[in-house]
């Protein structure tokens, strides 16, 4: 994070985010998000997804096991992040 930057968070529909990285993932990884989110019900987990704003698709850059998992439990909202520039 820079001088003059701000976290931004929100609930966004699922269906609007996609992946910037397609790297292999490990199965147990994922597994073990799923069993997490499964714990925690309707909140959501801490940290929150890490991503941007590609026009009007949310892509995530950091979290994505918690994303597969959040597709996987069948959510249709994730909470996630980003970074704005501050308003002067």
């Amino acid at each position: 994070m820079r001088p003059g930057q701000i976290v931004r968070t929100a609930w966004v529909d699922i269906d609007l985010c996609r992946l910037g990285n397609r790297a292999r993932m490990s199965p147990e990884a994922v597994e073990k998000k799923y069993r997490r989110l499964l714990n925690l019900g309707d909140c959501a987990p801490w940290p929150p997804v890490v991503g941007h704003w590609d026009a009007e698709r949310f892509v995530v850059c950091d979290g994505r096991h918690d994303y597969l998992a959040s597709l996987m439990i069948g959510r249709d909202k994730i909470f996630v992040c980003w970074l704005e520039e501050a308003a002067p």
